[in-house]
């Protein structure tokens, strides 16, 4: 009775039909009993009464195997998903064997190239060493060639000292004005970048902030159509009254086909809620956004069921 309720009814409604034509065709008087003939008028009734009910429960039955049908289709797709993720992760876990194959390679060809740069750099040593011992021998060599040649040295030094002063002067004046101009100039245009790169911040925030607006009425809008299709598909549950409402949890997939529902704040009527559950799932597949970015916010989707409100 709990599984297929609606069947149920109509048994009970198709035999309540069959009783009352049996009460009202029996003749409750004192009268003699009635002829073969006449007896028989109930008995073809009740056939056709109990043919009309094994065509309902047969309808009924072909409802039952269509919805497990798609039920173990959902099933074959959802299984299609979960085996594709797994070769998704073989793949990864390969590209990431390869990867650390990689790096093992580049780190052993790293250390062969700081061995190699170390040798180098001890064969340099050496060979600076040497050249360094015979520069000294040289100079001693030249010392007093040196000594020699000082004072003329000096005197020539000393005019080409004075020279040169004033020659690094005037270079001096000529890079300090234009160190001051390039640094003036480097001052203005840092200071340009500076504002341009805020106009471009402030425009972005303002793109982001349409955007996000933008996204957000599209989210509230497709929530809406989703709780109006859902309703449409509702019906109400014998007893449950008016004036209750409930939290339902959605899990869809893209193409709105939904893969779980579930009540999060019970209405406190449990034929309520399970209406509700059965709205849903009657409802897919549900609209949704089509584009990618909008669409993971309906992954996983909460709402209010409130058939009183607009």
């Amino acid at each position: 009775m709990r599984e297929r309720p609606r069947a149920f009814f109509y048994a009970v409604l198709v035999h309540l039909v069959l009783l009352g034509i049996l009460v009202f065709s029996l003749d409750w008087s004192a009268a003699p009993p009635p002829s073969t003939a006449a007896r028989k008028a109930p008995v073809q009734a009740v056939v056709v009464d109990s043919a009309r009910l094994d065509a309902e429960l047969q309808r009924q039955k072909a409802q039952e195997e269509k919805k497990q049908r798609e039920a173990e289709q959902k099933l074959k797709k959802l299984e299609q998903q979960a085996k594709e993720a797994e070769q998704r992760r073989r793949r990864e876990e390969k590209r990431a064997a390869e990867l650390k194959r990689r790096q093992a390679e580049e780190a052993r060809k790293k250390a062969e190239a700081e061995k190699k740069r170390k040798a180098e750099a001890v064969r340099k040593k050496a060979e600076a060493e040497k050249k360094r011992k015979a520069e000294a021998e040289r100079k001693r060599k030249a010392e007093a060639a040196r000594k020699k040649a000082e004072a003329e040295r000096k005197r020539k030094a000393e005019a080409a000292r004075k020279k040169a002063e004033a020659e690094k002067k005037r270079k001096a004046e000529e890079a300090r004005k234009k160190a001051e101009a390039e640094k003036k100039r480097k001052a203005e245009e840092a200071r340009r970048k500076a504002a341009e790169r805020e106009l471009q911040a402030r425009l972005a925030a303002e793109r982001e902030a349409q955007r996000r607006s933008a996204m957000q009425r599209m989210v509230d809008e497709y929530v809406l159509r989703i709780r109006e299709k859902v309703q449409r598909r509702w019906i109400q549950p014998p007893g449950s009254g008016a004036g209750l409402s409930c939290t339902v949890e959605v899990r869809l997939i893209p193409g709105g086909d939904v893969v779980d529902a579930r009540i999060v704040r019970s209405s406190g009527n449990a034929a309520f809620d399970r209406s509700v559950e059965a709205a849903v799932f009657k409802a897919a597949p549900l609209p949704v956004p089509s584009d990618p970015e909008v669409m993971e916010q309906f992954r996983t989707l909460r709402f209010e069921f409130n058939p009183g409100s607009p």
